[in-house]
């Protein structure tokens, strides 16, 4: 496992020492857990590996921000940093894809998985992989995969969260809740000067749901084209959006992506009442809010609006809320102020009801309908 450590640095410039792990994540024949870099004492990465008798060692990565990647390590190799490293990944035989690694040692190999790749999705479902690298062919074992994502996504949550002090156990056992956090306060301020816009109703806190979340706000945040996008870290976003959502930021709108497990009896309208009532509660000045359902593309999208305008803010909020293939909604927010909205770069400035086409385009091609 120590020869895996250097993983953790795979966002920064060149690779560094790190320290770890704390808490664990054991999930067939996968082991690991937290890991800081050494350096500067700061939570890196969670990760998980498993060695196998060719040599090789085999890990995954998942960053803070809940970037993904793969690590392939092998005492015979001979590399040199910043030297390109073409693989071939096959998964049961089936889905190839020519990948270019990263050497961050003479024998590490990094291999980013983006969250809205088809080939982290690949990975998660497979049961076998190979990957073909100068002129040799590694076999693996992938059992558990499905159930290994959620742990170090779990993993990254708890520690952003509640620092080292939270690490655990973050192995999800399917069908079973996630490891223990603190409990999130029944209210919260928004990822920018906006009202509440949490449900009353608490969602179920899954690792997947989360992971979910993050491969849709990835989509979204590039199908919107937004200018100087991020996706909020752990300090900075709502302690309850630590259940299934994920925020963002960009120059000229904030918002978030939320997973809403499916409820009894409750419909997108409901949900958008829920929110709105809320952002009501919250609104200390004048508020003005509307919901309604459309048709997109044949699918019925719900929407609401919220608009405060106090001493300390003026903004509006927009909702779009899609059914679910997996039952339940996807909920985007999209947060603006009340200022036209512009594009940049002087640009002409668009209308807010051309914004919002485009936000609401984004969020429907971005679930994977």
């Amino acid at each position: 496992m120590l020869s895996l450590l250097a993983i953790a640095t795979a966002a920064m410039s060149e690779p560094a020492d790190a320290k770890g792990p704390f808490g664990s994540v054991s999930v067939a024949g996968w082991s690991g857990g937290a890991y800081t870099d050494d350096n500067t004492g700061k939570f890196s990465s969670c990760v998980a590996s498993a060695s196998y008798k060719s040599g090789i060692n085999f890990g995954v990565l998942a960053l803070p921000t809940y970037n993904w990647a793969l690590a392939f390590i092998h005492p015979g190799w001979s590399l040199s940093q910043g030297q390109k490293f073409p693989i071939v990944l096959s998964f049961d035989g089936r889905n190839s894809y020519n990948v270019e690694g990263s050497v961050w040692s003479a024998n590490m190999v990094v291999v980013p998985m983006p969250n809205d790749s088809s080939l982290i999705k690949s990975f998660r479902a497979a049961r076998t992989m190979s990957a073909f690298a100068q002129g040799n062919l590694f076999q693996f074992d992938l059992n558990g995969t499905s159930v290994l994502l959620p742990s170090l996504a779990n993993c990254v949550r708890m520690i952003n969260a509640g620092g080292l002090a939270a690490a655990t156990n973050f192995t999800v056992q399917p069908g079973a809740q996630s490891a223990q956090r603190p409990a999130a306060p029944p209210a919260a301020t928004a990822p920018a000067a906006t009202a509440s816009t949490q449900p009353s109703r608490a969602s179920e806190d899954s690792p997947e749901l989360q992971l979910e979340a993050m491969q849709i706000a990835s989509n979204f945040i590039l199908k919107a084209a937004l200018s100087h996008p991020a996706i909020l870290g752990g300090g900075e976003r709502p302690v309850w959006l630590t259940s299934g959502g994920v925020a963002w930021k960009s120059d000229n709108a904030t918002g978030f992506v939320r997973i809403v497990p499916s409820q009894r009896n409750v419909d997108g309208l409901e949900v958008a009442a829920t929110i709105i009532g809320n952002d009501a509660r919250d609104c200390k000045g004048k508020f003005i809010s509307a919901r309604n359902s459309e048709l997109v593309d044949s699918a019925v999208v719900f929407r609401g609006m919220s608009s405060c305008e106090d001493s300390q803010r003026s903004d509006i909020a927009e909702y779009f809320i899609f059914p679910r293939k997996a039952g339940g909604f996807v909920l985007f927010s999209v947060i603006t102020s009340t200022k036209p909205v512009g594009t940049g770069g002087g640009q002409q400035l668009q209308t807010r009801e051309e914004a919002n086409a485009n936000f609401r385009q984004a969020a429907y091609t971005s679930i994977g309908k």
